[in-house]
């Protein structure tokens, strides 16, 4: 057993006292520091004065000057006299047609239209002269008219057929013969009678040469009996309606129309219904119809 003098002497106790004050000491000096700190005046520390209003120049608050660009003003553009607004004069009405006839004596006696066997239509005028003026009886050379007669070439030669033939298609001479006399004699009338108005009226159209080809419908004679006054075996001033002077002009509506058939259809379409294409006697009652 040890001496107790001879032992080590006891360690001393390590105290912590020191080290809190001296924490103490450090929170105290930091709370006096942040304490300073707000005191003091925005500028006067830890803030810089050109980043706050108050810290800035009186020249530093002025509005900026925006740089003055100066513009060229355009040179004004020449002065252009007012031209004054014409004001458009109302369109011309058109100029009617020209007459299909100037001469008066020619008359309109039917409109009809025909079609040939495939369908194909055709528009045709018909047109005698006026008045007592037919062939005269027996004759192909000399027309009938008020009990005078004259030269068939004399009765012509002062038409003025009017321009508005030269549209049409063609133009249609009618010969015809009337019941008296015999068979072969009416057929030579109505042929010659139908050449010789075909030659007139040729001669006297306003278009080019061919411009309207001219035709011959050949009727042959008329088969309608006549009552003539007791006595009298012939009558030619009752029978002259049966020697008409007439013409047909033909329109047709389609290019290669059989004019021909499309006559024909109109003709007798048009008698049906009861009219007449030739003043005072019916196409039917011919012996022919030929046209050529």
């Amino acid at each position: 057993m040890s001496d107790y003098y001879q032992l080590p002497p006891p360690e001393k106790k390590r105290s912590f006292k020191g080290v809190v004050l001296l924490l103490l000491l450090l929170l105290l000096l930091g709370v006096v520091a942040t304490w300073w700190s707000l005191r003091l005046q925005p500028g006067e520390m830890g803030v810089e004065p050109v980043l706050t209003a108050q810290a800035l120049p009186a020249a530093a608050l002025a509005p900026p000057v925006e740089p003055v660009v100066e513009v060229a003003e355009p040179e004004p553009l020449p002065e252009v006299a007012a031209t004054p607004e014409t004001v458009a004069e109302p369109a011309a009405e058109p100029a009617p047609p020209p007459p299909l006839f100037s001469d008066a004596r020619w008359r309109e006696t039917a409109k009809f239209t025909g079609a040939d066997s495939t369908g194909r239509l055709a528009d045709f005028t018909a047109y005698v002269l006026v008045g007592d003026e037919t062939w005269t009886f027996a004759r192909s050379d000399a027309i009938f008219a008020a009990g005078l007669s004259e030269p068939v070439e004399t009765a012509f030669a002062n038409l003025n057929l009017g321009a508005g033939i030269c549209t049409m298609d063609r133009v249609i001479a009618v010969g015809a013969a009337s019941v008296e006399g015999t068979s072969v004699q009416n057929t030579f009338l109505s042929h010659t009678r139908g050449h010789a108005l075909k030659a007139a009226i040729a001669a006297n159209l306003p278009c080019e040469a061919g411009a309207v080809p001219a035709t011959v419908l050949d009727l042959g004679y008329s088969r309608a009996e006549v009552t003539c006054p007791a006595g009298q075996k012939v009558c030619s001033d009752l029978s002259a309606p049966q020697r008409p002077i007439a013409m047909i002009f033909a329109d047709a509506r389609e290019p290669g129309t059989d004019i021909g058939e499309a006559l024909r259809s109109g003709i007798a379409a048009h008698e049906a219904s009861g009219a007449s294409v030739l003043p005072g006697v019916l196409v039917s009652d011919y012996s022919a119809f030929d046209l050529r």
